[in-house]
This record gives C-alpha cells, structure tokens and sequence, in this order.
C-alpha cells in the first residue's frame, strides 16, 4: 500500500528533483505540494514546482497551493547563493505557462489533508518550515493528527551551508524549526550530517541528461547542479539534500537514526538556527528521529533509476 505524502517545498534544484522522484515512486502517494518561500521567493517557487509538475505529467488535479511569502516572526531571508542557478531551476525553459495553483492557503491544505486521514498521512517539509508551524499553531488538532513529519533540514553534527553553525533551512526561519521539533508531533530529521555523505556524481547526471522527457530534464538539472558545486568546491558530484529525504521513505533502510529531542537556536547572534540534537538518554521522551548515517551507493541507485521512469 503506498503512503500518502503532500510535499511542502521551495524549488530550487533539489526540491524539483524529489518532486519527479515521488512522483516516479509506487511507494508514495503524492496528495498534494505546498510552497513556501525560500529558495526565492514565494511566487517564483510556486511557479517552480508548477513547472516541475507539468515536466512529470502529474494529473492536473493533484492540488498545488502556495503557503507563507516569509517567516513566521521575522523578515523574509531568500537564499542568495548561485547553487540553484537562473530562477531557481537552473535556467529551465519550459515549453509554456505553467499550471494554476489552486485555492486558498496551504496551512489551511495541510489541516484538511491531516484531519481527512487522521494518522495516515505523512508531512515531508523540504523547504523553511514556515507552513508547518503556522499549520500547528492555526489547527492545533492537525498535528497529531499526522502520521509523521518528514524534515530536510539542520546540521546536528555538522557545519551548517548558510552559517558554520546551520543549514539554510532551519536559519530561514529559526522559530518555526524550533516549534517544529518541540511539537511533541513525530518527527524525522534528514539533515547536512547525512546528504552531504550520498553525492550524486557527475557521471549520474550524465546519464539521465541523455534520456529523453523529463528524465533528460533532471539530468540537465542534476548536471548544472554539479558543475555550479564543482566551480565552488572542486568536487564534480552534488548533495541532492531534499531528495535524500524524500528517498528515505521509498527505501526505509537507506538511513540510519539516532532517537532523541531536538531544538534550534533563534537567538544566538552567530548560532542562529543551529540544531542541537540530545540523542544522550534512553529514557527520555523521544519524538525526533536524527539521520546519522546513509548508505551513498543505494541512494545515488535509486535516485537514478527512479528519475529514469520519467524518460516515458
């Protein structure tokens, strides 16, 4: 039986990615994407994954609603860095207008997709999770009514890409990371620690850029996706960070955990939305889940051959 997923996303290159993996994949049931601002701003990553979803040939019905244009308590921080290329998408040209997005907000979305299928449904939040807080501070019976949130960000044992200490995601909006991780809700943490160990190498971008469809289009994405982070590290291979979460629930073996409880830093003037992870005591109540290691050679197989089902 597949598990019932809605995506909240700010696409970039690595958001598109897992889009077209989800959507590849029998094991998720994909309900519905939200966006929020992030990687740009909030119409132009809505727009993003309006294109993404008509690159995939998603069903025109599968909702796509755009959520929060900032953070929850503090002025909008959009990512700066060159990493994801013009308009997010690395220079895409797609073939026409995109798809409308629906209705309404997507706190509002995710509250009615939570309480439809109580227990049942599977939040994966690979963008500032702004949406997500406001949707347990607006419709606090939404939160336990989720199966598990799904979280690509933070840097529990490692140095941050924004910051040394934090990871672009959780510096976005601090606030929200943190009622995130003390929401008592489940939670699951796929962060720097493990997706900067699982690049996707240039030779795998390269393959799937000579497929045709949307599977040539991701390989095109992956590929300048990797040239930009060779031009900036010297290493021809990429973290495909949201992906990698995403991938962790198609493949449950894919990554290993350490059970725990969680906060971020909202205050600190250099630590700003650092994650400290107390993985220490047995005994605790634990709801958050840490990814600490993964298995690179699975991932970067199943990434490819997932986005190679888009060839058509």
């Amino acid at each position: 039986m597949s598990l019932p997923v809605v995506i909240d996303c700010d696409p970039g290159v690595d958001d598109a990615i897992a889009l077209l993996l989800a959507l590849a994949s029998p094991e998720l049931e994909v309900r519905g994407v939200t966006t929020v601002a992030g990687n740009a701003a909030l119409a132009d990553v809505t727009r993003n994954a309006a294109h993404v979803l008509d690159l995939a040939g998603a069903p025109a019905g599968l909702p796509l609603v755009a959520g929060l244009a900032g953070p929850i308590a503090r002025p909008a921080r959009i990512a700066d860095e060159p990493m994801h290329g013009a308009g997010g998408l690395g220079g895409l040209a797609p073939a026409g207008p995109p798809r409308a997005p629906g209705p309404g907000h997507a706190v509002d979305f995710l509250a009615e997709q939570a309480l439809a299928a109580p227990g049942a449904l599977t939040l994966v939040a690979i963008g500032p999770l702004s949406n997500v807080a406001a949707l347990l501070a607006r419709h606090p019976q939404a939160g336990p009514a989720l199966r598990e949130i799904v979280v690509m960000g933070g840097a529990a044992f490692a140095q941050g890409n924004i910051t040394p200490a934090a990871e672009f995601n959780f510096y976005a909006d601090p606030e929200a990371a943190r009622c995130v991780l003390e929401s008592g809700v489940p939670v699951r943490v796929v962060g720097l620690d493990v997706t900067r160990a699982a690049l996707l190498p240039l030779q795998a971008a390269e393959h799937l850029a000579g497929l045709a469809g949307a599977a040539g289009a991701a390989g095109e994405l992956l590929r300048g996706f990797v040239e930009r982070y060779r031009e900036r590290f010297g290493v021809a291979a990429v973290p495909v960070h949201d992906a990698l979460a995403l991938a962790g629930l198609i493949d449950p073996g894919l990554l290993e955990y350490g059970h725990g409880s969680a906060t971020v830093e909202c205050a600190g003037e250099v630590t700003r939305g650092a994650l400290v992870a107390d993985l220490r005591t047995p005994g605790r109540s634990r709801t958050v889940r840490i990814a600490r290691s993964v298995d690179a050679d699975r991932f970067t197989a199943l990434l490819t051959e997932r986005l190679a089902r888009h060839a058509g």
